[in-house]
């Protein structure tokens, strides 16, 4: 009987002029102490704070607009064209480094974006700006010294090189490369056999080039800054709180939680289906709301009858199948009525919560990457 009142009163916030069902805070204390530890641990590297993949779900003109104004960032690191744009239409004005492919029809747009510098990820993409560019443009060639995605190989380093300084409008600004395997324990051997092949392609590179930036190291890989010549770290997953180090070195604090609005109620009773497929029976009258966040939002289906929201410190467990837009909770151990628009914590920034972005990565098998990144675009982001 007590939450039957839910659906007889209807609450009017009259004080909270936030319209909005789902919000995602990003707090900013939790951003500053990231960059903080960065700068204390890394004094001498200049930190670049990857904005790729909608700034890992934390939002790219959000962040790209906070990061501008840290003086700690150096640079401004995105995967696309499109990305730059974005930023510099939200008034970022740092230098960015575009690491992905820029399609060869858009290529002149990168002289609107500047200061910018792009990746040359291949010796075919380097021969084509070679004979193709009409205007000042800085690089930074990516070598390929064991993950075998992008990149030239070593070998391939000086014809490269020679290639791209054949256009004078082509400045060579840095070279960079990415460890396969710095965030496992296992690591060791392949990542040597890396910064051996690193090392090579520096000295190769100095035949060419003095000075210029150069970046191997992810979060992951400050582990092995020593183990090779470097003077940047791209500081994308661990800004935002998460140390992929394998000796949690970082000392870092996760920024965003994710906030929903309830937006139904009800009693089921004894042996009452919940859901698609009918997958969760309960066990007696039970109070449930529902939550308008699905996996479209964010909340992987794997969380069906295993995830858990929060109500302050009361653990809500999910219960039935996660829809495309709507989640259910079992709402029958809060103490105190809830109403329509009571908002619950769907992600939190708590380790210690079952709702934590590490331990529903866990959950689903996979990594916190993956669940960030899959944040709707379209919640409300706000730094608090």
């Amino acid at each position: 009987m007590r939450f039957l009142n839910v659906l007889r009163r209807y609450r009017q916030s009259f004080d909270d002029q936030d319209d909005h069902l789902l919000k995602i805070l990003v707090s900013k204390d939790a951003l500053l102490h990231n960059a903080h530890q960065f700068r204390l641990l890394f004094p001498h590297h200049t930190i670049g704070a990857v904005l790729k993949s909608n700034a890992y779900g934390h939002g790219l003109a959000l962040m790209g607009r906070f990061w501008d104004r840290h003086d700690g960032i150096g640079k401004i690191i995105v995967d696309s064209l499109v990305e730059a744009e974005l930023l510099r239409n939200n008034g970022v004005k740092k230098p960015i480094l575009i690491l992905g492919h820029v399609p060869f029809a858009r290529i002149r747009d990168v002289a609107g974006v500047k200061p910018v510098a792009i990746g040359v990820n291949s010796f075919g993409q380097a021969l084509w700006l070679a004979d193709r560019v009409r205007f000042p443009l800085a690089v930074h060639i990516k070598v390929d010294t064991g993950m075998h995605r992008q990149g030239v190989f070593v070998g391939e380093l000086a014809k490269t090189i020679e290639a791209l300084r054949s256009n004078r409008r082509i400045r060579i600004e840095g070279l960079m490369s990415h460890l396969a395997d710095a965030d496992s324990f296992g690591g060791g051997p392949y990542t040597s056999e890396q910064l051996a092949r690193w090392r090579q392609a520096v000295d190769g590179f100095r035949r060419y080039i003095r000075g210029g930036e150069l970046h191997f190291s992810a979060t992951a890989g400050t582990r092995y800054i020593a183990n090779g010549a470097n003077t940047m770290i791209r500081a994308g997953i661990g800004l935002y709180g998460f140390d992929t180090t394998q000796d949690l070195r970082l000392g870092v604090r996760p920024a965003l939680s994710l906030h929903a609005k309830i937006v139904g109620a009800k009693i089921v009773s004894r042996n009452g289906g919940v859901g698609y497929n009918v997958t969760f029976r309960a066990p007696n009258d039970m109070a449930v709301a529902i939550v308008p966040c699905g996996y479209y939002e964010g909340v992987p289906r794997a969380l069906s009858n295993r995830g858990c929201m929060y109500y302050h410190d009361t653990p809500l467990p999910i219960i039935g199948r996660v829809s495309m837009n709507m989640s259910t909770i079992d709402i029958s151990a809060v103490q105190t009525p809830l109403h329509l628009e009571d908002e619950v914590e769907v992600f939190s920034t708590d380790p210690a919560k079952k709702n934590s972005i590490a331990w529903v990565a866990g959950s689903c098998d996979t990594i916190p990457y993956e669940i960030l990144v899959r944040l709707a675009p379209t919640i409300r982001r706000v730094i608090a």
